[in-house]
């Protein structure tokens, strides 16, 4: 099995059946969030989504090309197309953008099992949410610390780790410093696309692994495994999940409703 037939099988597939879900769910009388904003204002959101596949790509292709210079996983050269982006094969790519569309319809179905009221009931004010802001930025740094003293002692089973780790606090912290009260008022189904999807992405890497598409180094992680995956694996799909999950909260935070309505009215 190629690295493209993988796709297809596995998350293509699973895309689809989402859809499926959600456009019965529409014909039923109920609407995620992601489907009712796009049907009120789809340039926007195309918009946005446009925007948000850029940053995902930009922020995470660098780091996945790092992981492979650095030997932590590598892929079968004759299991992908052969084109690569600074090392990293444009299956990976594809990869990020269907997950992200995984995540994002998952959000949407969870949302469509809720009162629209809850969103706004729920919202912290201003003052509840330094805490947390200021906890994760404190954490954040504590991690970039604690990442340069292994790389640069050369603990090489904790490479994986000392990777990833930044790589998901940082746009967590930067999300939550914006709209924490868009997060907070969502924690249900931000709580359920970061759980859900990875739980699907984590069996299929195992099949992916065990096929021989791609595979990890054991001195580049702390080989600590469920069946055929590192626990590296499993934190990087919840991680990726939740920044994406957390994106879309942040969109329906009280602060880009208002930058919207300032939009609207010309200011």
């Amino acid at each position: 099995m190629t690295y493209f037939g993988f796709l297809l099988r596995f998350i293509v597939a699973a895309n689809a059946v989402l859809w499926v879900a959600r456009a019965a769910l529409r014909r039923a009388g109920r609407e995620g969030w992601v489907a009712r904003m796009v049907r009120q204002s789809p340039g926007r959101m195309t918009g946005y989504f446009g925007l948000l596949a850029a940053v995902i790509l930009l922020y995470t292709t660098p780091w996945d090309g790092a992981l492979i210079h650095l030997g932590v996983w590598a892929y079968a050269r004759q299991r992908v197309w052969g084109l690569t982006l600074d090392g990293v094969p444009w299956e990976e790519i594809l990869f990020y953008l269907l997950q992200s569309a995984l995540v994002a319809q998952c959000f949407d179905l969870a949302t469509a099992f809720r009162p629209r009221t809850a969103w706004a009931r729920r919202q912290p004010t201003r003052q509840q949410a330094y805490v947390p802001v200021i906890a994760l930025w404190m954490g954040l740094g504590f991690v970039m610390l604690g990442s340069v003293y292994v790389l640069l002692n050369r603990w090489t089973h904790f490479t994986y780790l000392a990777m990833l780790v930044p790589w998901i606090l940082l746009p967590l912290a930067v999300q939550a410093s914006y709209g924490f009260d868009g997060i907070a008022a969502q924690a249900g189904p931000v709580a359920i696309s970061t759980v859900a999807p990875p739980l699907y992405l984590s069996i299929c890497d195992g099949i992916a692994i065990h096929s021989g598409i791609w595979f990890f180094h054991p001195e580049r992680i702390t080989d600590i495994r469920l069946g055929d995956v590192p626990i590296e694996e499993i934190l990087f799909f919840s991680g990726s999940s939740l920044i994406v999950a957390t994106s879309l909260a942040v969109i329906a935070s009280r602060r880009s409703e208002r930058w919207l309505r300032d939009r609207r009215a010309g200011r």
